[in-house]
Formats: structure tokens, C-alpha cells, sequence
């Protein structure tokens, strides 16, 4: 003859746990996924399907700034980055002409937004492009690299025909090989004003210049 059930608080409490878990996984797996359009499913893999990104580094830090939004974009999918500084060469001067100024420029804002980018753990690469006109240069960059997506950042004071930078822009609106985002801060937006106004883009060699050649590049 046995003895009286004893109940335990704990075992109580252990049992219930374990069937509200039980009875969780079990509505969890019976759970049956909102259906979802096509037009949706497509939307969705094509963002997914960016695999090189790239970023035309023109203007400092509207460049840094598309950088990061670039590294940002590319993050689920680990996509890689490409940096190209371009620089805009007049053509009263040979393509190749040695600019020491704007090569060490280029070398240091290419080393900045090297860094945005591995902070994000991608894989990053960077170039330096030589062009007569920044548009054409971007243009190259992302054809020879096979590029999914330009993303490129302009200062909001600008309208799409003043500066190189602008007028690149305008170039790849309408000649982009690629799908192309123009990252163009309200004036209004956080750090719009970080760069003083009227200040060079970073790529545009200057126009007086004309020191014979020393260097080839």
C-alpha cells in the first residue's frame, strides 16, 4: 500500500516550465510565415544581391559620409568596397602629370574612409583615378570592377550643374553602368554644414597649375 502523493512546490513550477516551453516550440513551428508579393520577394533579393559597392571619394566629408552609408547598405550581405579617389585632371595637362599635392591628398582620404569601412568588417579596396572628367572616371572605375552599385555623397549646397562633383552626379544619372544612389544632404540635415562652403572638392586638381611633367602615374 502506498503512501500520500506529496506535492512539490518546485516540481510544480519546473513542470509548468516545462510544458509552457513545450507548448511554445510547438506554436512556433506550426506557425505558418505571412505570405509575401512577388514584387516584395524581388525587392528583397535585389538589395540582397549587392555584392560590390562602390564609392567615388570627391568631396571629403560627403565622401566619408557615403562611405559609410555604403558599408551600412552592404552589411547583411557582406559586400565589398571599393574606394575610388578620382582625380580631375585639366586637359592643358598630360594625364599622367605628377601632383604630389593631390596625390598625398588622395592618400590620406582614401586611408579615412578605409577605416569607416573596416569598422564594419568588410572586405575593403582602393584606387586612385585619373580622368578628365570625374564623371567618366566614376564611370570607369565601376565598369573595370564590375560594380553592383555606385553610392556617392555631394555637398547640399550644390545644384547638379555647379562643380565636378555635381556635374559627376549628373553624368551617372544618366550613364551609370550600375544602379547609382546620390547621397545629397539636406542643408538642414545633421553635419550638412560640417564643410565650409566654397571649399575644393578633393579630387579636382587645381586648373592654374601647369608644371611640366616629372612623374608618370
Amino acid at each position: 500500500m502506498t503512501g500520500p502523493l506529496q506535492v512539490s512546490v518546485l516540481g510544480t513550477l519546473l513542470a509548468a516550465g516545462f510544458a509552457a516551453a513545450l507548448a511554445g516550440l510547438l506554436l512556433w513551428m506550426l506557425r505558418v510565415p505571412r505570405p509575401i508579393s512577388a514584387e516584395v520577394a524581388r525587392a528583397v533579393q535585389s538589395v540582397g544581391a549587392l555584392r560590390v559597392i562602390l564609392v567615388p571619394i570627391l568631396e571629403a566629408y560627403y565622401s566619408e559620409r557615403a562611405v559609410e552609408l555604403a558599408s551600412r547598405l552592404g552589411q547583411l550581405q557582406k559586400a565589398a568596397i571599393r574606394l575610388s579617389y578620382i582625380i580631375e585632371v585639366p586637359r592643358t595637362l598630360s594625364l599622367g602629370v605628377s601632383l604630389p599635392d593631390v596625390e598625398q591628398q588622395a592618400a590620406e582620404a582614401l586611408e579615412r574612409a578605409k577605416q569607416i569601412v573596416q569598422m564594419h568588417d568588410l572586405k575593403v579596396d582602393a584606387e586612385v583615378v585619373r580622368a578628365r572628367e570625374a564623371g567618366e572616371g566614376v564611370a570607369r572605375a565601376a565598369r573595370d570592377n564590375e560594380v553592383d552599385l555606385i553610392v556617392m555623397g555631394i555637398s547640399p549646397g550644390l545644384g547638379l550643374l555647379e562643380g565636378s562633383t555635381a556635374r559627376a552626379a549628373e553624368s551617372l544619372l544618366r550613364q551609370a553602368p550600375c544602379e547609382v544612389i546620390i547621397d545629397r544632404l539636406a542643408e538642414t540635415s545633421i553635419g550638412a554644414s560640417a564643410v565650409p562652403s566654397g571649399q575644393e572638392p578633393a579630387g579636382e586638381a587645381p586648373q592654374g597649375r601647369q608644371e611640366a611633367p616629372s612623374r608618370p602615374v
